[in-house]
């Protein structure tokens, strides 16, 4: 398991919601391995928050599945949504 860098996960997040108007990544812990990400996408428009949720745990399956990703947190809204 390598160290992921934050712009090959903003990467991924950006080809899965190319629609984004909010897109961050923050290596929480500085070892590539602890990230919190925000999008803010028109494509979650009544979308629960789970299921938001689980659309950036697809777009990121393969990190988090190798254990590239050892935690992750997430921040999602709709546009025009603080």
């Amino acid at each position: 398991m390598a160290a992921m860098e934050a712009q090959a996960i903003h990467v991924l997040l950006e080809r899965a919601f190319p629609d984004a108007d909010e897109l961050s990544v923050e290596d929480r812990t500085g070892t590539g391995d602890h990230f919190q990400v925000t999008v803010a996408s028109p494509s979650f428009d009544g979308i629960s928050l789970l299921d938001q949720h689980r659309r950036v745990n697809d777009a990121l399956a393969d990190p988090l599945g190798d254990g590239s990703i050892h935690e992750l947190r997430i921040r999602t809204r709709t546009k025009g949504r603080a």
